[in-house]
């Protein structure tokens, strides 16, 4: 059975408030969407901008009543937990920087989190938001969207299971072209993302590679233990990092690389990912996500394609249209919205209830590290631990 199946209007549906995604806001509309797809989330709360009039609006368009619409998360986080229908979970997409404080306030409230990444800006807050949640037993995941998509699933079976051996390399990339011309040009979007202070330590690298390290471990399944990086501007006008290799340690003796940028003409989506085992080598491109490629030692090439047959299971609960009717990046995030259900409805236990694991506060916090150690690494020209925790 599906994740997304016809008989999902049975099931629980879980009050859920939003902290941003107002006026224009690009990722958020793509939340609500997903939560819809699912049918297991009802927005009955938000704090949808800092602005009072925008905030208003928003919470009119979205049909969230005036009594629920609050001029700042403070007073949302205060005002649900002491309801008797409080909402019970907080979607968190504000801007990057402005992550930390609206999930700390819904942590300490007891309210679950589901948050936009990257998580936070410094390895410090995110090992806070990690405290709170353990402290208070709570459900955290972060929205690497990637990892619900059901091929990618697929592919996390299949290795394993040992379908292509030993894993002993992996090269993940993730290439924009959208920086190529002057960011000044690209709107409010281009210039938050060369701020430090909003974007982070990195550019491209937390932005977008942050993706790419994510998808690498969920697949194989292996944690980073060391990292080489070389962090570039080739944009002058950029204020961060828009091209990044990194050369990766993993355990297992096995060994990778993930390349990102923000410059890469002719290159609209491109992550792609590439797993070499000791027996075939495993292929995915998120432009193209209905097939996973294995190309075998000696023999012939497969192709598995979403809806048929012969997926792993994993990537059939993964599934909701039938072969030959394409399913894209909002099906693969709506996965995850099934996944955070599923794990709302188990309480305690989600973990357990998990057929396949979401990114949580932990992998958030890997996300956050791996921008910090890539800042160290290219500045010393050398390698640097990846810490376990």
């Amino acid at each position: 059975m599906s994740l997304l199946t016809n008989d999902i209007p049975r099931k629980r549906r879980f009050r859920a408030g939003m902290v941003g995604g107002g006026r224009g806001s690009f990722f958020a509309s793509r939340h609500r969407t997903a939560m819809r797809l699912t049918n297991r989330f009802e927005l009955v709360a938000g704090a949808f901008s800092s602005d009072r009039q925008t905030c208003l609006e928003a919470g009119e368009a979205l049909g969230v009543a005036a009594g629920r619409n609050y001029l700042s998360f403070h007073d949302m986080a205060a005002l649900e937990a002491a309801r008797d229908d409080a909402i019970e979970v907080a979607i968190i997409v504000t801007p990057n920087h402005l992550h930390f404080e609206p999930c700390k306030a819904f942590l300490e409230a007891g309210i679950p989190v589901i948050c936009e990444k990257p998580l936070v800006h410094s390895s410090q807050q995110a090992r806070e938001l990690q405290r709170i949640a353990a402290a208070n037993d709570t459900f955290f995941a972060v929205t690497y969207t990637y990892t619900g998509y059901p091929m990618v699933r697929d592919a996390r079976a299949r290795i394993r299971a040992g379908e292509i051996g030993q894993v002993r390399f992996m090269h993940v990339e993730y290439l924009l072209e959208w920086l190529v011309n002057d960011p000044s040009k690209l709107g409010k979007g281009g210039i938050w993302r060369g701020d430090p202070a909003k974007a982070g330590p990195t550019g491209a690298l937390g932005d977008i590679g942050t993706h790419a390290f994510n998808i690498l471990e969920f697949v194989s399944g292996l944690r980073c233990t060391a990292l080489s990086a070389n962090l570039m501007r080739t944009v002058d006008s950029f204020g961060l990092d828009d091209t990044d290799l990194i050369q990766l340690e993993f355990e297992g003796n096995a060994n990778g690389l993930l390349w990102s940028s923000f410059a890469a003409p002719g290159h609209r989506n491109g992550l792609r990912f590439k797993i070499v085992g000791s027996k075939a080598t495993m292929e995915w491109r998120q432009e193209a996500p209905e097939t996973l490629s294995v190309f075998r030692l000696g023999q012939g090439d497969l192709t598995y394609r979403r809806g048929n047959g012969d997926l792993s299971a994993d990537a059939k609960l993964a599934t909701s249209l039938p072969a030959g009717s394409p399913e894209g990046y909002l099906e693969a995030l709506a996965v995850l919205y099934s996944d955070y259900a599923t794990a709302l409805e188990a309480g305690r236990n989600w973990r357990e209830a998990l057929q396949v694991p979401v990114p949580d506060i932990y992998e958030g916090l890997r996300g956050v590290l791996l921008s910090e150690i890539s800042v160290t690494s290219s500045a010393s020209k050398s390698w640097v631990p990846f810490p376990s925790s």
